[in-house]
């Protein structure tokens, strides 16, 4: 069964999209240029190991250009490394995002998981490390997690990794949002990465607002276990347009502009909601998950706001949202408008 994202803007039409988590700065001007100059290149085939793209991505990464993987999208790695790993028993953390378990079941993996209390705050704690064992065959782990927004420092990281070396257990890091925390050095695992079987998930999708072109990458432990992953790839899985997009886009220098901007509202949107929902927990990316009236998704969408409900996620239901920061005009046509609606009520 496939499981419904935030984005579909196609089946449920808005004015206002709430519901990805994307760089509300948008896509460049440099990139979009890349993009439309690359379909001068679409007469041949893409280049099949994104060689390029690789090579900016080694300098950017610090990381062996041998052991980096580029993919439509990073859940297209995701199936892949579960089909390449045929893993029998795989731990994730509930609530996460919903392609680790789509990738697991489509292996003929069992799937345990380890469910986050909201009497918590959906915090990690040392019960997570504690469920990984020898019978543990891949563990998937997302910082910040998605949907709730928790960050856990790197020195927890670390806790998890010496687990699965000493489970002798695959890890699968899902750092897609990271880029979005400032001082993210500070929760990625990066510099751990050749002490276990690891796969560190990136993508351009949120940071550089491509989620269209469906780009993302993967740095692995060893070059031998990036082959034998890229083996589960489609041959020219990475279109021209989307290569030179990527190449483009790591030429940008938006960091810094992006984390003041996406600060600076998250802040504003925090300040106003504080007084509209029931309860606000995660914030440490580009998206804020809260706690709301069970009717509040579709009372928005009324009015032409699509926010995200979370009732689709193991152990959330209908009272859970997640919105994305999005651009001033936007956060504050929101909070008039969830004003609106409580006045209403």
């Amino acid at each position: 069964m496939r499981h419904e994202h935030g984005g579909n803007i196609y089946k449920r039409k808005c004015s206002y999209d709430f519901s990805a988590n994307i760089n509300p700065l948008g896509m460049s001007e440099d990139i979009k240029k890349a993009y439309m100059n690359a379909f001068s290149m679409c007469e041949n085939y893409p280049d099949p190991e994104c060689t390029e793209l690789r090579k900016l991505l080694s300098k950017k990464e610090n990381i062996d250009f041998d052991r980096i993987i580029c993919s439509n999208g990073a859940a297209e790695l995701i199936f892949a490394i579960c089909f390449y790993l045929k893993p029998k028993k795989a731990l994730l953390p509930a609530p996460c995002f919903a392609e680790y378990e789509q990738a697991l079941l489509s292996s003929g993996c069992e799937v345990e998981k380890y469910v986050l209390k909201e009497e918590k705050e959906f915090i990690f704690d040392e019960c997570f490390i504690e469920s990984i064992t020898d019978d543990t065959d891949i563990v998937f782990f997302t910082n910040p997690n998605n949907p709730t927004g928790i960050a856990m420092g790197k020195s927890y990281v670390k806790k998890i990794i010496d687990r699965c070396v000493k489970t002798n257990t695959y890890l699968v890091l899902d750092e897609c949002f990271v880029d979005f925390i400032r001082n993210g050095s500070e929760f990625s695992a990066k510099e751990y990465i050749n002490e276990g079987n690891i796969v560190i998930l990136k993508a351009f999708t949120k940071f550089y607002s491509m989620p269209g072109l469906r780009l993302g990458y993967g740095l692995f432990s060893s070059k031998e276990f990036a082959e034998n992953v890229r083996g589960f790839l489609q041959t020219w899985n990475v279109s021209t347009p989307a290569q030179e997009a990527g190449k483009a886009a790591l030429k940008e220098d938006i960091e810094e502009e992006t984390l003041n901007y996406i600060e600076k509202e998250k802040n504003y949107l925090i300040e106003s909601m504080t007084s509209l929902c029931k309860k606000i927990y995660g914030k440490s990316a580009n998206f804020i998950f809260f706690k709301e009236s069970k009717n509040f998704g579709e009372e928005m969408f009324k009015r032409g706001i699509m926010v995200r409900s979370c009732k689709n996620y193991y152990s959330l239901d209908e009272s859970f949202y997640r919105i994305a920061v999005r651009t001033h005009e936007e956060n504050e046509k929101l909070i008039e408008t969830w004003k609106d609606i409580k006045r209403s009520l």
